[in-house]
């Protein structure tokens, strides 16, 4: 049974890949360390459902299944960059706030995240040679010559932590060198996916600079001991740590799913910034939710959970900035509608008759 269904996975990684090759989306990566924890998740359940492999490997829904209202960057990536053109040193930065600039130093990932909803912008730019880094910090510091309004530089990409030691003390470096910023903040999957990539010299090259490290561990599964490990040592470093989240169906949702992987970040001294609701982004229907749904979800968490565990925020990204359930200010023609600083967004529901709740039984097949 495990061998067919290994074989049908391998097809459906290979439709995947044509699939990928023609929209521009990236390709199926799972690094060493993941894949083994897929292995044994697919041993214990027979098949390639359980949440860690819908992390990383496409199902029929992820090939096939699109709904109304997807569109390729709900956010605006695009329309938020300085000066909206690729191939520049400037395609690194999008600014869709006053006060923070995001600079995306590398679009390399330690692996990638089926559910990613940078996909459109992180296709384009794959295969590129990527470390060649110096014109984006370039870009980076001219930009903040100009525009002191910005208070904060936040790292994303692709994952600035797949960046060699050098190169990340020097984008660091470029950052502090303005004193009125913050410290620098990361966003990465690279602890979760790569734990050993996180060698002493990044390490130390964080601490320098005081950098704030935000992980995005979705699944409390993904906290095994040696995860455990290189967070302790972050920690023993003096970095503050944090860590965000999107709800994914078929991977965390369900209340217990969710308070099991708060209490663990609790327990690592980590602090849960935000649960996002799912963007309509192409092709993201296999892990969206009814957003009924999610609002009784977070109400589940919230009621059954005392604060330490849900002292976090329910939020959904938009062009123009964050939104939470308390914005919401009508429903109309399959759309909910939130208001931000004078401007409306509109976030197409998903669909309830495709929100195939996952099941506690596999969510949390250990138990």
């Amino acid at each position: 049974m495990i061998l067919d269904e290994t074989a049908a996975q391998d097809e459906r990684n290979r439709r995947y890949a044509a699939l990928a090759a023609h929209e521009g989306l990236l390709p199926v990566k799972v690094p060493p360390f993941y894949r083994r924890k897929v292995e044994a998740e697919v041993q214990a359940l027979g098949g390639h459902f359980g949440p860690l492999a819908r992390v990383v490997l496409p199902d029929e829904a992820r090939i096939g299944l699109r709904v109304s209202g997807e569109v390729p960057d709900f956010v605006a990536d695009r329309t938020n960059m300085p000066t909206g053109g690729a191939g520049s040193g400037e395609d690194a930065l999008i600014r869709k706030y006053r006060d923070r600039l995001l600079f995306a130093p590398t679009s390399v990932c330690a692996g990638h995240c089926l559910y990613c909803f940078r996909q459109d912008l992180l296709g384009d730019l794959h295969g590129r040679e990527d470390h060649a880094f110096s014109g984006r910090t370039e870009a980076l510091r001219a930009r903040l010559m100009v525009e002191p309004e910005v208070r904060e530089v936040i790292l994303s990409g692709g994952d600035p932590l797949t960046l060699p030691a050098n190169a990340l003390a020097a984008i660091l470096a470029t950052i502090e060198g303005f004193p009125h910023l913050h410290p620098a903040r990361l966003h990465t999957r690279a602890p979760v996916f790569q734990p050993k990539s996180l060698s002493p010299a990044k390490i130390e090259a964080l601490a320098r600079h005081g950098a704030r490290v935000v992980l995005h561990v979705v699944h409390p599964y993904e906290l095994c001991p040696e995860v455990e490990d290189l967070i302790g040592r972050l920690r023993r470093a003096g970095l503050r740590l944090y860590n965000q989240f999107p709800l994914l169906r078929g991977v965390n949702d369900h209340p217990a799913v969710l308070a099991r992987l708060l209490e663990r970040l609790d327990d690592l001294h980590v602090r849960n910034l935000s649960i996002f609701v799912p963007e309509p982004i192409t092709g993201s229907a296999t892990y969206r939710l009814a957003y009924d749904r999610i609002l009784a979800l977070w109400r589940a968490l919230s009621w059954s959970n005392p604060s330490w565990i849900t002292a976090t925020r329910l939020a959904l990204d938009t062009p123009f900035g964050k939104v939470r359930p308390e914005d919401e200010i009508a429903r109309e023609n399959g759309h909910i509608l939130f208001r931000r600083e004078g401007r409306t967004i509109r976030y197409p529901d998903f669909p309830q008759e495709h929100d195939r709740p996952g099941q506690i039984e596999t969510l949390l097949w250990r138990e």
